[in-house]
C-alpha cells in the first residue's frame, strides 16, 4: 500500500470508527435513528445518507444490507459528537483548511476521482467526502488541546474519552431495530435475535 493510500484511508478510518459510548434505555423518539438529550438523527437522515453511497456505486437503494446502514450510522453518531466537542472549545475548521486537505490528498492519489473512488471503497459517497475530512481536522484540532504534549495514539484516545463523556451526558440511544452497542468495544453490532431483519429505510 503506497503512502499516499494510507494517508487517505487514515481519514476514511477516523470516520468510519465510532467513538462514542451508549448509556440508558430511553425511550426512542418516533421516526429517529438516534436520540439525544439535544436531538436526534431521524431515520430519514440516515435514509438519505445511505442512499447516497448506494447511488455512488451505481446500486438499488431500496434493500440497503444491514451492515452498510450500521457503518452510516455509526459515522454520523461520531461525527456528530466530535463537532459537538469542536464547538464546545471554540475550534473552527475552514473551508480553506478542508480545501487543502482534499487538494493534498488528491495529488497524492491522483486526481478528484481516484479520491472519491478511494473514499467509494470504505462506504463513503462523494458528497460525504467533506464531511469525513472535516472530522478528521477536528479531531486532530481536539487531540492537540486535549493532550498537548502527547503521541497521535494519545491524542486519538483523549478525544475518544472526552466524546464518550459527552455521549454519555447526552444520553445517546440507538433504536435497536439498527442494532446494539457493545459496551466494551463501543461499537455498534448485530440487532437483537427478535429484530434480525434490517429495517426498511426511507
Amino acid at each position: 500500500m503506497t503512502p499516499a493510500r494510507r494517508l487517505v484511508l487514515a481519514a476514511a478510518a477516523l470516520a468510519t470508527a465510532t467513538v462514542v459510548a451508549l448509556t440508558g434505555c430511553a425511550n426512542q423518539e418516533a421516526g429517529s435513528a438516534v436520540t439525544f438529550t439535544d436531538g436526534r438523527i431521524s431515520d430519514s437522515e440516515l435514509s438519505e445518507a445511505v442512499a447516497d453511497i448506494l447511488t455512488a456505486k451505481g446500486q438499488s437503494t431500496s434493500t440497503p444490507d444491514a451492515a452498510l446502514v450500521q457503518q452510516t450510522l455509526g459515522r454520523m453518531i461520531s461525527q456528530r459528537m466530535v463537532s459537538q466537542l469542536a464547538v464546545q472549545e471554540g475550534i473552527e475548521v475552514t473551508q480553506g483548511q478542508v480545501d487543502e486537505m482534499r487538494a493534498n490528498y488528491e495529488a497524492q492519489v491522483g486526481g478528484a476521482e481516484a479520491l472519491d473512488g478511494v473514499f467509494l471503497r470504505e462506504n463513503i459517497a462523494p458528497s460525504q467526502v467533506e464531511s469525513v475530512l472535516r472530522l478528521q481536522l477536528e479531531a486532530q484540532e481536539l487531540g492537540y488541546v486535549f493532550n498537548p504534549r502527547g503521541s497521535a495514539e494519545e491524542q486519538g484516545l483523549a478525544v475518544f474519552q472526552r466524546a464518550s463523556a459527552l455521549s454519555e451526558e447526552l444520553e445517546t440511544t440507538v433504536s435497536p431495530r439498527f442494532g446494539t452497542w457493545d459496551p466494551a468495544t463501543l461499537s455498534l453490532g448485530a440487532a437483537p435475535a427478535d429484530l434480525s431483519t434490517p429495517p426498511a429505510l426511507g
